[in-house]
């Protein structure tokens, strides 16, 4: 919501409640509000384009007019009950979705670029499909420390803009029409920032179902800290992805109704995200001597790996199988199946939200245990006023109300910016201790914010 909207809106309140209250409409007050109202309306039209939520508030600009311009006594009772439902109708889009929602600005001090790799790999046949010709896709949108001269393009929140599928996941593709307006804070296409080392490289797998965009708060944040973070599509899988040739990828859930659980559905797609995994390793390893500026610029011996959901579990099942990837984050998620005889001790850190009773979670914590097992233990902290949801952005495309309401009332997404912070500060202080060899300051970060519990690990 930018200043205009906010300016509409209250002008909008302003002179409803006035036009309800006043005993006389014709002092002059009254048609110049509702004037002003209408030439706002109009700019923003043609500034930012037609937005739904505006929908209402155009019939109650409409019902002023007759109203005041009327300015007949008659029903003045239906009058004021008419206008303070529209008022309450042309509030209530506004109460549940921003037409462009704002996105927590980064704390780092490096500028960040972006730049969307769109890759084929043509030694896999895409199981997920029906076509016996398809090879598989791999979406890999890398965030990363940036010349600070603003060139380059604007960088879009989300592939398919502006030409959207009917749905997006569970949401009518109408509600994202302008999301090619968020502020992502990185700037397309921009010159990699020189430095004397070359830049960590952290690959972000997002949950089951999710699209990449859905972390940008997460993966931005932390590419300001001066990491390259390399942030991935599974196609098919994903919400929504724009694949090499062009075409929009939605989900595609090929799973049988009468698998338990759907174990070995959710197993076969972890399974396909670590050979994603393994394939992208191996397209940085191929690109490392391009004559681009950004490839030559990553440090492919400090290679770790996070994610969220099922991108978590897969990031530490990905390492468990790949020497190449030194430390790895798992972000609230549950393993599927087993893991490979273990290669020793590496860094691994579990950030969870709050678990509530255990018991509700045996998988959950079966599966984590098998990953502190496979790398000789870790760390483990809880954050204690999130739930699963808190870690995307998805509370932040709902307005403050509606997101207050799920939060606290479906457990959706609570207290959102506040873990955004917290997960990225943790994240940079495991990493920072992981892959430049700085002292850890994991506890600093625990201490720092309130609700970060530190859990024990068996040894």
């Amino acid at each position: 919501m930018n200043s205009l909207d906010i300016l509409i809106l209250v002008l909008l309140v302003l002179t409803t409640v006035y036009t309800i209250v006043a005993s006389n409409r014709a002092n002059g007050v009254l048609p110049l509000s509702i004037s002003l109202l209408a030439l706002l309306v109009v700019i923003q039209f043609f500034w930012k384009g037609f937005y739904w939520q505006y929908i209402p508030t155009y019939w109650l600009i409409c019902l002023l007019i007759l109203i005041v311009y009327v300015n007949s006594a008659l029903y003045r009772k239906l009058q004021h009950i008419s206008l303070g439902v529209f008022l309450v109708v042309a509030l209530m889009p506004w109460s549940i979705f921003l037409p462009v929602p704002t996105l927590p600005e980064p704390l780092g001090k490096y500028a960040v670029g972006t730049q969307v790799f769109r890759w084929v790999d043509s030694s896999r046949t895409e199981q997920i499909t029906e076509d016996p010709f398809d090879k598989r896709n791999v979406i890999v949108q890398a965030w990363y420390p940036a010349q600070g001269d603003g060139k380059g393009s604007h960088s879009l929140y989300l592939d398919g803009l502006p030409h959207l599928p009917p749905k997006v996941s569970v949401l009518p593709s109408f509600l994202l029409d302008h999301y090619d307006q968020i502020d992502t804070y990185a700037v397309g296409n921009a010159t990699p920032l020189n430095a004397p080392r070359k830049w960590p490289v952290v690959l972000f797998l997002p949950g089951y179902g999710a699209a990449r965009a859905f972390y940008t708060s997460l993966v931005v944040g932390l590419a300001s800290h001066g990491y390259v973070v390399l942030s991935m599509d599974h196609p098919y899988e994903a919400a929504i992805t724009q694949l090499a040739n062009g075409k929009l990828a939605t989900t595609i859930e090929n799973f049988q109704p009468d698998a338990p659980d759907r174990l070995g559905f959710m197993k076969n797609r972890l399974d396909i995200r670590v050979a994603d995994v393994q394939f992208v390793l191996n397209q940085l390893e191929n690109k490392k001597s391009s004559a681009t500026t950004f490839f030559p610029s990553l440090d492919l011996n400090r290679i770790c790996i996070a994610g969220h959901s099922l991108g978590g579990a897969t990031g530490g099942a990905a390492m468990a199988h790949d020497s190449r990837i030194k430390a790895a984050v798992n972000i609230d998620g549950t393993l599927y199946g087993g893991l490979p005889k273990s290669r020793g001790s590496r860094p691994f850190l579990l950030i969870e939200s709050n678990k509530g009773e255990p018991g509700r979670f045996a998988r959950y914590e079966a599966g984590n245990q098998l990953l502190f097992k496979q790398f000789g233990g870790g760390y483990r902290y809880e954050l204690e006023d999130a739930d699963h949801y808190s870690f995307t952005d998805v509370p932040l495309l709902l307005a403050p109300p509606a997101r207050f309401l799920a939060g606290h009332l479906f457990s959706l997404g609570q207290v959102s910016t506040k873990t955004h912070m917290a997960t990225i500060s943790l994240l940079d202080a495991f990493f920072d201790h992981t892959l430049r060899g700085n002292p850890s300051q994991l506890e600093a970060v625990a201490n720092r914010y309130a609700g970060i519990v530190r859990k024990q690990v068996a040894p």
